[in-house]
């Protein structure tokens, strides 16, 4: 690590413990791991870039990225850097900068991420995209070491010896593998079905008897309400209930004038026509 990026390492990482004070109750240790992108544009997240004997108990807590860009000002250009999930659903990190109408330069960059366990870290890599280049690349990560972890691994008690249980040995396992006598299955099995068969005979005849009660009580309710239709149909003391008032009903139209006047439009109406019926009958006897 030339001495430039080690200084701004330096001071980043002294932000980086300050962000992400712990508790005093917590022994951690912080550090930060060995350049990642060094000769390769992609890495492994392995426990010896990070100077660990195991990736238990590591706890990563920023990304440190320092490269330079190389390229005309006009071109489009970005440059990412990334991190795959362990599990392999999509990213856990991504950081782009972009070039894009810019002029090449030296990039340091510090980008804090919530403490996750290293194991959750995939494949890291440089994904560059358009028309440029990058030099002296370098990415480190900041983490923090919970030694305790380390010493409870270490510490580990052997587990006791357990006796296994021979299953066929056992002596109520045995019993029941003998053969049993079947007769004693069948006649069993005879006596319960003669059993079922009287319970659904008794079964079968109340309910037989409750549904002739139900019947014959249905058809008295049917005759009943149709004796009372009929009754009520053919009762005919409405008709004569009501009276009507005796007397003389006097005529209230008076003529004024006793003489009609014939009607001389009708008249001349009446000429008329017995005219064109003389001359059609005279027209047809020619």
């Amino acid at each position: 690590m030339n001495r430039r990026l080690k200084t701004n390492v330096t001071k980043l990482l002294a932000l980086s413990a300050a962000c992400f004070a712990q508790p005093s109750y917590s022994d951690y240790e912080f550090g930060y791991s060995s350049n990642a992108a060094s000769g390769n544009g992609s890495w492994a997240m392995s426990s010896s870039l990070f100077g660990v004997p195991t990736v238990e108990g590591v706890d990563i807590n920023g990304v440190i990225y320092q490269y330079t860009a190389v390229k005309n000002r006009a071109d489009a250009y970005t440059v990412s850097i990334e991190n795959e999930a362990a599990d392999g659903n999509g990213l856990i990190f991504r950081s782009t900068d972009d070039w894009t109408g810019k002029s090449g330069t030296t990039l340091t960059r510090f980008v804090p991420v919530p403490y996750s366990p290293l194991g959750q870290w995939g494949e890291g890599r440089i994904n560059e995209v358009g028309v440029g280049a990058i030099e002296d690349p370098t990415v480190v990560y900041t983490f923090r070491r919970d030694p305790n972890v380390m010493q409870q691994q270490s510490e580990l008690p052997e587990l006791p010896a357990y006796d296994i249980y021979d299953a066929l040995s056992d002596s109520y396992v045995q019993e029941s593998l003998e053969p049993t006598d079947l007769s004693l299955i069948e006649d069993d099995n005879e006596e319960k079905a003669d059993k079922d068969e009287d319970e659904d005979k008794e079964r079968l005849e109340t309910a037989l008897a409750a549904s002739e009660n139900a019947l014959t009580i249905g058809v008295g309710m049917s005759q009943n309400a149709l004796l009372q239709a009929m009754n009520t149909a053919t009762n005919l003391n409405g008709y004569y209930a009501a009276t009507l008032q005796g007397g003389k009903y006097q005529e209230t139209v008076v003529l004024q004038d006793k003489n009609i006047p014939d009607n001389r439009r009708a008249l001349r109406s009446l000429g008329q026509q017995k005219l064109h019926n003389d001359m059609v009958n005279q027209q047809y006897r020619r």
